[in-house]
């Protein structure tokens, strides 16, 4: 029985959840520029409700991004000092796969667009479809112009009929043209759903050394230090 832990700061939407005993407990809150504050408030509150010692957890999830660039580096570096302390391995997620498992939750198959607005006249996009109730990425993740982005969705004949969208980013695609035909309900990743792709990753063994958890920033200027380089603790 895996005690797991999930954090997401990747966008505006700050998150934690806690998978112990097979039961899901969450905490989020909509805060701009606060995330590094109250991610660590979720873990210690998250334990509390649970009745979890952190000993007790086996593997923590984070949402690598892409997203907010100061937000994916406070869960990245927080999942991995957490990790690190614990001796205790960890789990990506993007937040465009988490947002896509939401958007089809209630499906066995479909497909989702998911995209952020990654400011700069660019958006964060990933096409995703779901099949026998696994989520899988068509392609891979990207960082586009909307035009670029719409040229993509048309050239990959991915736009079907039931078609579920998520993410802030779909508003940039339909100011440029996108028509969506349902409603978008789902904004921002929650951890909740960084928690259940994760215990899919763990199945497949697809899981990492604190040391070696990154974030996905897409844009290639930017770098991430490892845990040993950086000279802070979380």
């Amino acid at each position: 029985m895996r005690t797991i832990i999930a954090l997401d700061t990747a966008t505006e939407n700050c998150s934690a959840a806690l998978w112990y005993q097979d039961k899901l407990t969450t905490v989020s809150e909509l805060a701009l520029h606060r995330h590094a504050e109250l991610i660590l408030k979720m873990i210690d509150e998250l334990l509390q409700k649970s009745g979890v010692n952190r000993e007790q957890i086996d593997y923590v999830a984070y949402d690598c991004g892409p997203g907010s660039f100061t937000g994916v580096r406070v869960a990245t570096a927080a999942a991995q000092g957490l990790a690190l302390g614990l001796k205790v391995k960890a789990v990506a997620v993007s937040s465009l796969e988490a947002m896509a498992a939401e958007s089809l939750s209630k499906v066995e198959k479909g497909r989702a667009i998911c995209a952020i607005d990654a400011r700069m006249g660019e958006v964060y996009l990933g096409l995703y479809q779901k099949q026998k109730g696994t989520i899988t990425l068509h392609g891979q993740n990207l960082v586009l112009k909307p035009g670029e982005a719409l040229d993509l969705i048309d050239k990959t004949n991915f736009l079907q009929d039931g078609m579920k969208y998520a993410g802030t980013g779909i508003k940039v695609l339909e100011d440029h043209g996108l028509k969506v035909k349902d409603e978008v309900k789902v904004f921002y990743p929650e951890a909740s759903y960084i928690l259940r792709q994760a215990l899919v990753k763990i199945s497949k063994a697809e899981i990492l050394e604190p040391e070696d958890a990154m974030p996905l920033y897409l844009r290639n200027e930017v770098t991430w230090k490892k845990l040993s380089e950086q000279g802070a603790k979380i």
